[in-house]
């Protein structure tokens, strides 16, 4: 008879269990490593290497926005599909990762190849953007299955954006100095061999991801054939779910994409970019670490909270040391200390926020879930880059060219306002989540309590608990937990709110 302890996805001690979701949060490198990649530099590439005007460059960028609007959800369809013939997140990671490296090489060999115009470039870009939504929506979906800790969740958060960074860090060493040193000199072949490269290390390393994770505590059958993208829209915390990637995915990686225009143009400080970008990247290492410990004494929420305050308080540093360049320097590490935390703590909140959905609406919304946030913050970031084409196009900026005050403006607002109000608006949203280590832990008893043969069905899902600490106006439409509500627990009859007031 085999040992409990040696059972698929029961690592034999707690050593293992961290090396298998450290191999499963590797993939955010490679990941990052193209996405990001692109996201950063691809904007840039447009109007300084390519010369497109502003205007165009933007609106290419909302071709992307369209794009992401659809791809996501195609591509959950597509794996809801896939593990309903026993085929999982796994699986799909490994099948689509070569197809989006060749899309990512092909993008940044364009320009070598003479293919510059706008319906070739809009269409390569979609090509990618399709193509990486193939392996995301699965990659990110299977951290709800690698551990139902919500401790354990947090560390996960903190590695994956560990690898995020380490990806930056080559991003901001190799190709953001590429891209312009390409645009000074034309050096496009280089630029083509970059992107083959970065193309075949994404591919190796998602491989590696896939294969060293293990096996998982995998949902059922059943839970496969309860996944939809249909998700609740008017529940109150998928509402708070979405307005929290809009905030993260339009307003707080702005400061990343204007970094190369406030620094060639606001500071004329050109050679000052790549240090900035390292900067940042050393804080956003640092913060991981500091953000990661703080996991385990405090909520998420919270943590998430303290991240955007350390980030507006180094954005307003920026700005009152853009006279002084050195100074920068110290500024962009704050920034990305804080930034941390902004990143890589909402998807540890999401993987939570499916079991508060499956508890409440006898559902486990996987991959519907996770691809409803994806295409929130994917389409809301290429909004904003968008943006940023449209205002600089109409302000009258000219690549390589001295900036009107208007256009410099404009660069500053986009760079340090923008990211400013996002955390200002996460202040007063994040408050009003409940999704903590201790409910949750909650939450799993009665879900697993549900699970077994004979139990009581779950009640009160949509009504919330009317006998518990008092009743107010929550983002979930319900109270919190009680001490009879715990109660009712033990008897698998639970609807704990997820958001509070």
């Amino acid at each position: 008879m085999t040992h409990p302890a040696h059972r698929p996805g029961r690592p034999a001690s707690a050593l293992a269990r961290e090396a298998r979701l450290l191999a499963y949060s590797s993939g955010n490198f490679g990941k990052a490593l193209v996405f990001s990649g692109a996201d950063m530099t691809i904007l840039f590439l447009l109007t300084d290497l390519l010369g497109l005007g502003a205007g165009e460059a933007g609106a290419l960028m909302l071709v992307a926005l369209a794009g992401d609007l659809v791809f996501d959800l195609v591509a959950a369809a597509l794996v809801i599909r896939l593990r309903r013939q026993g085929r999982g997140y796994r699986w799909m990671v490994m099948a689509g990762a070569v197809p989006c490296a060749l899309a990512f090489a092909m993008l940044y060999a364009m320009p070598a190849s003479g293919l510059r115009q706008g319906g070739l470039l809009a269409l390569a870009m979609l090509v990618f953007r399709g193509a990486y939504a193939v392996i995301d929506v699965p990659h990110n979906a299977l951290m709800a299955q690698m551990t139902h800790d919500s401790r354990a969740r947090g560390r996960v958060s903190g590695y994956r954006l560990g690898f995020s960074t380490a990806s930056s860090l080559c991003l901001a060493l190799v190709l953001a100095p590429l891209v312009q040193q390409a645009a000074r000199s034309r050096a496009f072949a280089a630029l083509a061999l970059t992107g083959a490269g970065a193309g075949a290390l994404f591919a190796l390393t998602m491989a590696l991801c896939v294969l060293a994770s293990g096996r998982t505590a995998s949902s059922s059958a059943r839970a496969a054939g309860e996944d939809t993208i249909r998700v609740p829209l008017r529940d109150p915390l998928v509402v708070g779910l979405g307005l929290l990637a809009l905030i993260t995915g339009f307003a707080m990686p702005t400061f990343g994409r204007m970094v190369l225009y406030i620094g060639t143009y606001v500071v004329a400080r050109g050679d000052l970019v790549p240090t900035l970008l390292l900067a940042m990247t050393g804080g956003q290492f640092a913060g991981v670490l500091v953000w990661t410990a703080l996991t385990a004494r405090l909520d998420q929420a919270r943590v998430l909270v303290l991240g955007h305050g350390v980030s507006a308080f180094g954005l307003l540093l920026f700005g009152l040391c853009l006279g002084h360049p050195p100074a920068l320097v110290p500024c962009a590490a704050v920034i990305g200390f804080g930034l941390a935390a902004v990143f890589m703590l909402p998807w540890g909140l999401l993987a939570n926020a499916v079991d508060f959905l499956a508890l409440r609406h006898g559902r486990r919304l996987e991959t519907g879930l996770f691809a409803a946030y994806l295409v929130a913050v994917k389409a809301s970031g290429a909004a904003a880059t968008a943006l940023v084409g449209y205002l600089l196009g109409a302000l009258g900026y000219v690549p390589g060219a001295g900036q009107t005050p208007q256009v410099l403006a404009a660069m500053l607002g986009l760079g340090l306002g923008l990211p400013l109000t996002g955390s200002l608006a996460a202040f007063a949203l994040l408050p009003r989540f409940a999704l903590g280590h201790a409910r949750h832990a909650r939450v799993r008893t009665a879900l697993e309590r549900r699970a077994q043969p004979g139990a009581e069905p779950v009640s009160g899902l949509k009504r919330g608990l009317a006998k518990s600490i008092g009743e107010g106006s929550t983002l979930a439409g319900g109270a919190a937990l009680s001490a009879q509500a715990r109660q009712s627990m033990s008897r698998s009859i639970a609807a704990p709110a997820a958001v509070r007031s």
